[in-house]
């Protein structure tokens, strides 16, 4: 053992200085010269050990690779030629890959050809049919042989057909839809020759349309876009003296806004609906006398007007939203977001902005489910998911004017403060001394019935606020718990330490008695039922909108569980309490078994044949109380065995204490040589003792009777069993 620690070196701050005087003020410096010199002899014995064990596994190693070079040697011929034949076949592969990337090349350089030849082919063919519906003649063709100029120029009603109805609608679309394509192709085949050898014979179109139709020449569809805003007007609001009569003629209004969606202004026709024929009606119907009803501010006429506003576009624009052009995303007309309901929010918002205010939670659940109700039936006017996903989206809006936050405040202020103002209030006597229970007693477990049914009633449930109201609804039975946990832990620690008149020391005015005990015990059991049944099947259905029904039974079960488990344990605590309560009734009947004494000691009275009278009382409050308050317990003797055990334990305890007082009498007489008195003759030739214990056999059969009749075998009872024994003896 050195005067220094060897640890000390290895610090990575190691100073010699500090280290010297360290050593020196503990230890003369010849000793720590002495250690230090040892220490070193040490560090090199252990190095030489380390050389010497590394250079023997070196050897080893080396033993163990003799040879190895001679077989790397013989191996690397083959493997440099096998090297030389990967590389060849690689060059071939990489020379086969460059003539396979040409050819592909040149497969591309064919396609592009092809797709550039269709492309050409695709636009002459729709220019010669733009000049065949706008009669314009090419500057090749042969001019009039009378050299009449004026004949062979088209006059302004030539380059537009003039036509009626369905062939001018018709007309007007195809014609629109050639225009925007043309004018794409040649934008798409920009850098194509053959594509811009073809732009002087657009040019020429667009030349004829402005001499003829003296249209601007940056805005060449604008004649038919006006065209088409005026023939949608009349095909959706007619002249007032047809208005009775008219019907919107779909096959028109589709090839009209099909032509709006060419010219790619859906807007137009969205706009148009809603400004010539939504609002006017909208203007008619959404007003606040309306709203009011017969009760002013009680917007009990939202209902009417949601109606009316369905009955109206069902009417006008069934037909037409049902169309094809109205149900795509991408190149359609959203005339049922933008067109019918754009309108109705805005007048919503602008005259009944008061629907949307949360102060009465019966008037805004009204008013939101009704909202709620209104945008599922004009959802049910899109006939594809795409219409509807985009009817959804247009709607969001609307959706978020509703504050469901402060009508979930204002349920919750409303059940919690029902139940905390029932926090208190005891049972009615009557209902106390009914012969038999079947109901709630206590006014707050009636109150937790009505308020956990409530979350999820119709009239205060809404599907967007499940999760909170689960939430309440858990709430509220644990508050419920909490309420009864307090003094019931503390009456059963008294009644475990067998703490006479034990109520009033538990200092609650709900717990005052035993019979407020069992009143518990019979509402915390029809409120697991109620938890368990009622509850749970309304909780159930209303987790089933977003799941399948057995998947939200089992949610539901989950969810519950807790709240069950201690509602059931509170139960088990009460039927715990009342079984002590019930088993001190019963021992108060006990003492009467000292009479035995009296009946049989010295008095040479016959021998017992038939139990004593007083063991019927024994179990009297038992069946008492099984037969007003026993309902819950109905099919388990549990609470009626704990009850017959601790009251038979009492039982033997005296019975034994008789027993032994009678046996040391009778010794005692034996001793002074009385035994013919103690004992006089009788009979059947008993003692006094043993009388004593054959009436007590026979009280003990009797007691065992009464328990079969209440479902208890008293034979796995210790103290049964005891006395049992004791008798037979």
């Amino acid at each position: 053992m050195y005067c220094f620690r060897e640890a000390a070196f290895e610090g990575e701050t190691f100073s010699p200085i500090e280290f010297l005087e360290e050593c020196q003020g503990r230890n003369p410096i010849a000793a720590v010269h002495r250690d230090l010199e040892a220490f070193k002899r040490s560090l090199e014995n252990q190095l030489v050990a380390i050389i010497d064990k590394d250079y023997a596994e070196f050897l080893q190693l080396s033993t163990k690779l003799r040879g190895v070079n001679t077989a790397v040697s013989s191996l690397r011929d083959p493997l440099v030629q096998i090297l030389d034949r990967v590389l060849a076949v690689q060059a071939a592969a990489e020379a086969m890959v460059g003539r396979a990337d040409k050819q592909v090349e040149n497969i591309r350089g064919l396609e592009r050809n092809k797709a550039e030849l269709a492309l050409t082919i695709t636009l002459c063919e729709k220019l010669d049919l733009v000049e065949t519906l706008l009669q314009i003649t090419t500057p090749n063709a042969p001019n009039n042989t009378n050299g009449d100029t004026s004949e062979s120029e088209p006059d302004e009603d030539e380059v537009f057909i003039s036509v009626h109805g369905d062939e001018q609608a018709v007309l007007l679309e195809r014609v629109a839809k050639l225009t925007v394509e043309l004018q794409h192709q040649i934008a798409q085949g920009a850098d194509v020759p053959s594509v811009q050898a073809e732009e002087s014979r657009m040019t020429e179109i667009e030349h004829t349309l402005r001499e003829k139709l003296e249209v601007p020449a940056q805005s060449l569809p604008m004649t038919f876009y006006f065209n088409l805003q005026a023939e949608f007007a009349t095909e959706i609001v007619p002249d007032s003296f047809y208005t009775r009569e008219h019907v919107i003629n779909v096959k028109n209004v589709n090839h009209l806004l099909r032509s709006f969606v060419a010219l790619q202004e859906p807007s137009v026709p969205e706009n148009m609906v809603a400004r010539l024929l939504v609002q006017p009606f909208l203007d008619t119907v959404i007003t606040r006398a309306r709203l009011d009803g017969r009760s002013r501010g009680s917007c009990e006429g939202l209902t009417g007007i949601y109606s009316a506003i369905v009955d109206f576009v069902a009417k006008k624009l069934s037909a037409v939203l049902k169309l094809t052009v109205c149900q795509e995303k991408k190149n359609g007309v959203d005339l049922l977001g933008r067109g019918v309901w754009a309108p109705i929010l805005a007048t919503l918002e602008d005259k009944l902005s008061e629907i949307f205010v949360a102060y009465n939670p019966d008037r805004i659940y009204h008013n939101y489910a009704a909202s709620m109700a209104f945008l599922q039936e004009l959802e049910g006017f899109c006939a594809s998911d795409t219409a509807q996903e985009r009817f959804r989206a247009t709607a969001a809006v609307f959706r978020t004017k509703w504050d469901m936050d402060v009508y979930f405040q204002l349920r919750q202020s409303e059940l919690s403060q029902a139940l905390n103002s029932a926090f208190g209030k005891r049972p009615t006597e009557t209902a106390l001394l009914a012969d038999v229970i079947d109901g709630y007693l206590f006014p707050v477990a009636k109150q937790l019935e009505l308020a956990t049914l409530k979350c999820f009633a119709d009239g205060v449930h809404l599907e967007a606020q499940t999760p909170k109201f689960v939430r309440l609804c858990l709430t509220l039975l644990s508050d419920f718990v909490a309420y009864w946990a307090t003094p019931l832990a503390a009456a059963r620690d008294l009644a475990a330490a067998k703490v006479p008149a034990l109520f009033p020391q538990v200092n609650h005015s709900c717990i005052a008695s035993g019979e407020d005990v069992f009143a518990v015990a019979n509402d915390l059991h029809r409120v697991a039922n109620h938890v368990t049944t009622a509850l749970s099947a309304a909780l159930c259905a209303r987790l089933a909108h977003a799941m399948p029904t057995d998947e939200a039974s089992v949610v539901a079960k989950d969810l519950l569980d807790d709240s069950l488990r201690s509602l059931r344990d509170l139960e088990a605590t009460c039927w715990s309490i009342a079984a002590s309560v019930v088993a001190e009734d019963c021992m108060k009947v006990l003492p009467a078994v000292r009479t035995i004494k009296g009946q049989y000691q010295m008095t040479n009275k016959p021998a017992p044949s038939t139990h004593s009278p007083y063991v019927p009382t024994i179990v009297k409050p038992l069946e008492t109380f099984l037969a007003k308050w026993g309902a819950p317990l109905r099919g388990d003797s549990a609470f009626a065995q704990r009850v017959l055990f601790e009251t038979c334990a009492a039982y033997a305890s005296l019975a034994l204490e008789l027993l032994k007082s009678a046996a040391e009498l009778e010794e005692s007489l034996k001793s002074r040589k009385l035994q013919r008195m103690s004992a006089v003759a009788t009979p059947d030739g008993l003692s006094d003792t043993d009388k004593m214990r054959l009436q007590i056999e026979l009280d003990l059969q009797e007691l065992a009777r009464l328990a079969r009749v209440l479902s208890v075998d008293m034979t796995p009872c210790e103290a049964f069993a005891m006395m049992q024994r004791e008798v037979a003896t």
